[in-house]
């Protein structure tokens, strides 16, 4: 293990280029491993400057059994067993903001599916007036994918009125899944789409508010059905 800063910052380094090649397991290995050696040389200079004030003086003359070569290689040992074993709390901190930007990762791209606003009645978000909201809307980022809630064909995909640009798939069983507000649509009438296909990224087209996904299911009987009941929330 080295106390040389200097070097650490460069193994740091040398760990987030490695990245684009390694796994994000090895990568969380490698940086675990960094974090150690920092935190241990944090607790080396500890270790040093509470030596320093105590009784023994690292300049004092007469040292013939080389002291100073002993209690460098002690505190040095002592600061890597600490810093494997607890540490000051650093390495944990750098290892859950990584686990975080992981999972962020792995789920990024795709719309989280909360709903905001429920199926139903509903006081207008711009004139305050009751009324009947025939779908639900999905908490969304700009730009996410959003995707086919399953196997159809597009039978409609643009710019339609107050929904902005919306995607419309018809399913085998005859009903329909609007997709609304998008950004932009990434299929075209006539596609074939499979269930979790991206068919456009979310946005606020339209008379929305701000971003999110308005999604409505259609009956075969042309009924709006509560897509909560119809797709499993």
């Amino acid at each position: 293990m080295t106390t040389d800063l200097a070097a650490i910052v460069e193994r740091a380094r040398l760990t987030a280029q490695s990245s684009r090649t390694e796994g994000a397991g090895g990568e969380r290995a490698r940086l675990e491993r960094v974090a150690e050696e920092f935190e241990a040389m944090l607790l080396v200079q500890v270790l040093r400057s509470m030596r320093t004030a105590g009784s023994w003086d690292p300049e004092s003359e007469g040292d013939t059994l080389g002291a100073e070569s002993m209690f460098e290689t002690l505190d040095v040992e002592l600061a890597s067993h600490l810093a494997r074993t607890q540490g000051v709390g650093l390495s944990k901190e750098l290892l859950a903001a990584f686990d975080r930007k992981a999972s962020g990762a792995s789920e990024a791209g795709k719309a989280s599916g909360t709903v905001t606003s429920s199926f139903g009645w509903r006081r207008d978000p711009f004139t305050g007036a009751l009324k009947w909201h025939r779908g639900v809307d999905l908490k969304a980022t700009y730009g996410e994918d959003v995707q086919a809630a399953g196997n159809g064909r597009v039978v409609f995909s643009g710019e339609h009125g107050g929904y902005g640009t919306t995607v419309v798939i018809e399913h085998r069983d005859g009903s329909r899944t609007r997709y609304a507000h998008l950004s932009v649509a990434l299929v075209a009438a006539g596609d074939a789409v499979a269930s979790g296909q991206a068919i456009g990224r979310a946005g606020r087209s339209g008379r929305a508010t701000g971003t999110h996904v308005h999604f409505e299911v259609i009956g075969p009987d042309g009924r709006h059905r509560d897509p909560a009941t119809v797709v499993g929330g």
